[in-house]
């Protein structure tokens, strides 16, 4: 009777283990970007603040329509600075494609684009993205976030923040888009490479 008992227990035991719904403590794991990342961030180039890019990439194996998708942009101390809606009609190519990247860049960027398929401006009255410190977030149609960057000491961010780059390079993750959902991690300091991996 006690053996029928512990392995009836038992078996109740392991069946709620397997039904049971994750705990709170299953939400602590990353939920990485597994579509389109924000890949690069070059803050300020060598004409001042507007000087810049931002690169997203698709890391899945499908092209990826973006249309809905917008960018939001905070400032150093997390006040909404701008939101931007990504053209309609923008699809990212697979990863290891060509078009696989857009790049946004200021009206006084300086710099080459390897993959000029997907290019948008920013728009030209405003630094969106400040040098020291700031945060940009990628939304997709229904309004998730879909990935968010973050450098110095930003509110916005993933893990812990990036760390702000030296004048002249960008924030940019690795060549195979690593995304841990920790932008410390994610993101080093690297000669500017829009369009590139």
């Amino acid at each position: 009777m006690i053996r029928h008992l512990v392995s009836g227990t038992l078996g109740v035991l392991i069946l709620s283990l397997v039904i049971a719904p994750p705990s709170a403590a299953g939400n602590l794991t990353p939920q990485v970007s597994t579509t389109v990342l924000i890949n690069e961030i070059f803050p300020k180039g060598q004409f001042g603040e507007t000087d810049e890019f931002l690169e997203l990439r698709n890391v899945s194996t499908v092209p990826v329509d973006l249309t809905g998708f917008t960018l939001r942009f905070y400032s150093s101390n997390c006040l909404p600075a701008y939101t931007l809606d990504l053209p309609q009609d923008l699809v990212l190519q697979p990863k290891n494609s060509v078009g696989q990247y857009v790049a946004l860049t200021g009206p006084y960027f300086s710099g080459t684009i390897d993959d000029q398929t997907n290019i948008v401006l920013l728009p030209d009255f405003r630094d969106l993205m400040p040098a020291y410190s700031g945060s940009v977030a990628l939304h997709n149609l229904p309004g998730s976030r879909v990935d968010a960057v973050g450098w110095s000491t930003p509110c916005l961010r993933e893990g812990g923040p990036a760390r702000t780059p030296p004048p002249g390079l960008s924030l940019s993750r690795n060549h195979l888009s690593r995304d841990t959902d920790n932008n410390r991690t994610d993101f080093t300091a690297t000669p500017p490479s829009a369009g590139a991996q």
